[in-house]
This record gives C-alpha cells, sequence and structure tokens, in this order.
C-alpha cells in the first residue's frame, strides 16, 4: 500500500476551480482524501416486488370467486372456470405457490393465501430473488498505511478509480459482512447499508461457486465536502490523470457524523499544520520568512484568515497575488486525508 506521503495532491489553481463547481452546494469545509475501499461481492437474498402476471391473476381471480362458496377450491372446478388446460393450471398453480400466493391444502384442492388476495388487490407481490451485490468496506488508516480500525461499511457508488492489491496486512474478515446484516435498521439508514439485502439462506438454489466472497480492492481520489444546507458529509470522485472532477453529482451521501470514521476529518486541523502550510506556499512565492512568520491566522471554515504585517501586505499587493483573487489555496495534513482551504487577507490592525 501506498504511504501518505508518496502520494500526490492537487495544486491551488486546481483547488480553486473545484471550489467554483461546488460552490451551489454551499460547502462549509472542504477535504482532499485517498480513499482505499473493498468492494465486496457477495450473494444475498432481496425482497422484490413483481407485476401480476396475466394468467395467474386469472386463476387467483377465479380462486377467490370459488372461495365464495368452497373452502378449498377443486383443480377441476378452475380448469372448468376458466377452460385452460389440466397441464397449463398445474404449472400456473405450482407458479403461484412458489411465490406464496396460493397453497395445496389437500391432494387436488387449492386455497388463496393472504399474500394471494394482497396481489390480487394491488397487482403486484412481493418475491425473494437471489442476486449478487457489491458491498463497499472503506480502510481507516494513518499516514504510513497501517490500519487503526476495522474497516467500516461505506456506500461509494461506482466511480472513477486505480486498482487496489491487497496485501495480507490489509485482508478483510467476512465476519464484517455478516455484522452489518445483523446491524439495527437505524445504523443501516445512517450508514447507507441496503435495507432489503438478507445474507443467502443455505437452501438457496445457488452452485458453491456462486456463494464465494470476491473481494476487490479499490482506491479513489475524492473531494468531501460538508454540504451547507443539510449538513451532509458528500464526496466527489476525482480522475488524477487530469485533475478533473469525475462529475459534478455525489459519489458519497453520508449523515455529517459519519466524520467521525476519520480523525483527520472529526477533529479540527491542528494550528501548526496550518502554519506549515502557510510558510510552505510563502517559501514557493520567496517571500521573506521573518516577515511570514509573524503573520496571524485564523481559520475559518472553508478558509484561512491570513493578518500579514504592512510591509508583507505591500509585498503582495504588489505582486497581484491570487489571494486578492481567491484563487489561492492551500492544504494541511500529513495523511490520506488533508484539509483544504482558501487563503484570504484581513486588513492588519491600525496599531501593528
Amino acid at each position: 500500500m501506498d504511504r501518505a506521503s508518496s502520494l500526490i495532491f492537487p495544486g491551488g489553481r486546481t483547488l480553486a476551480a473545484w471550489w467554483r463547481q461546488l460552490a451551489p452546494y454551499q460547502p462549509r469545509a472542504i477535504w482532499i482524501s485517498y480513499i482505499f475501499v473493498h468492494r465486496l461481492e457477495a450473494a444475498v437474498s432481496v425482497d422484490v416486488r413483481q407485476p401480476l402476471e396475466t394468467l395467474d391473476r386469472l386463476v387467483l381471480s377465479a380462486m377467490d370467486l370459488e372461495h365464495q362458496t368452497l373452502p378449498d377450491v377443486p383443480v377441476a372446478n378452475l380448469v372448468a372456470r376458466l377452460q385452460l388446460p389440466i397441464a397449463m393450471m398445474q404449472r400456473i398453480l405450482h407458479g403461484v405457490e412458489s411465490h406464496g400466493l396460493a397453497r395445496l391444502t389437500s391432494p387436488g384442492t387449492w386455497g388463496l393465501t393472504e399474500a394471494g388476495r394482497q396481489a390480487l388487490a394491488n397487482g403486484t407481490f412481493s418475491s425473494v430473488v437471489c442476486e449478487r451485490r457489491i458491498f463497499p468496506f472503506v480502510e481507516r488508516l494513518d499516514p504510513h498505511g497501517r490500519r487503526v480500525a476495522e474497516p467500516h461499511f461505506f456506500p461509494l457508488s461506482e466511480c472513477a478509480s486505480v486498482p487496489w492489491l491487497v496485501d495480507e496486512e490489509h485482508r478483510i474478515d467476512a465476519s464484517l459482512l455478516q455484522a452489518a446484516f445483523d446491524a439495527p435498521a437505524e445504523w443501516k439508514r445512517t450508514c447507507g447499508f441496503p435495507l432489503d439485502a438478507r445474507p443467502l439462506a443455505d437452501e438457496a438454489n445457488f452452485e458453491d461457486w456462486q456463494r464465494v466472497l470476491v473481494d476487490r480492492g479499490e482506491r479513489y481520489f475524492l473531494v468531501l465536502i460538508l454540504e451547507g444546507k443539510l449538513q451532509e458529509l458528500l464526496g466527489f470522485a476525482v480522475k488524477t490523470d487530469s485533475w478533473t472532477l469525475h462529475d459534478r453529482t455525489p459519489v458519497l451521501r453520508l449523515p455529517a457524523s459519519a466524520r467521525r470514521l476519520w480523525p483527520e476529518l472529526d477533529a479540527d486541523t491542528p494550528n501548526a499544520l496550518w502554519h506549515e502550510a502557510w510558510r510552505s506556499w510563502c517559501r514557493q512565492r520567496q517571500l521573506p520568512a521573518n516577515e511570514t512568520e509573524i503573520c496571524a491566522l485564523t481559520y475559518a471554515p472553508p478558509r484561512l484568515e491570513i493578518q500579514p504585517p504592512p510591509r508583507l501586505l505591500q509585498r503582495l499587493q504588489a505582486a497581484k497575488s491570487d489571494l486578492f483573487k481567491g484563487e489561492a489555496w492551500i492544504l494541511a495534513g500529513e495523511g490520506y486525508h488533508q484539509s483544504a482551504a482558501q487563503l484570504s487577507i484581513r486588513a492588519p490592525s491600525p496599531h501593528a
């Protein structure tokens, strides 16, 4: 796994361009993040609503009419009422039985179930199907790539990524997926875990090879923002070969409380890191260190307000710095998640 220090982060002009694109979300904070994700592919049972087929509806309707005088309906009565061949009737009856809409009450007689009555009323019925689904789990790492907590479910949509070869140290325990299935519904709603999926029952009609759990490791580069109106944590995919947003539609949407998944997002960025980022920005522009050191910095997300001494302010004005255009951005942090801030000038105190 790549250490955070070996990965490339974008420059200020790129951050400024992203900010303009994301402005409609009124971001209150912004982070630039490398995310390592296990995309677990597993066979599951899913409840789906299906339309009632025409022939099934006719047979269930006929059965419902027969129930007005008979508790159990002979197959012969249904054949006579609908004028269908006996072989076809048997196939239809066994089909609706498999969906729980009718049941064989005794040899040669059938009864309508409560689910069958509801299907007649609604035109649809609930059915359990078996399918393979993807369940993403995100790694939580220190700057050296060491796991600091178990992977956590992470409802990240398919988007721009690069393969990540999962090594032995970062293999995921399949029991984490089972624990997610067993979690309370409130946890699932908060984390975006699908409520309609269940573990595949042992008797389900799947071959052994189809039950295999597949772990596809991928690395993503995301712009994470704290959205201004709904207070949600939104993620936007970035194509690192061009440093462009893959799309302006979020590929991740979580409650703001999801920031606790990563300490770098959940806690305020230390002042020392902002000072170091500011010094680095000034060194690149060959500004005097003695003047940059005495600047007062105030982080007011998403901006880092700079109060420079008069002499440094004059230098910046003479250079027509991007600071005065809202185009100057810096990153602070040492891990996979770095805080981004727009630099802005605060007028020096008249007593300075």
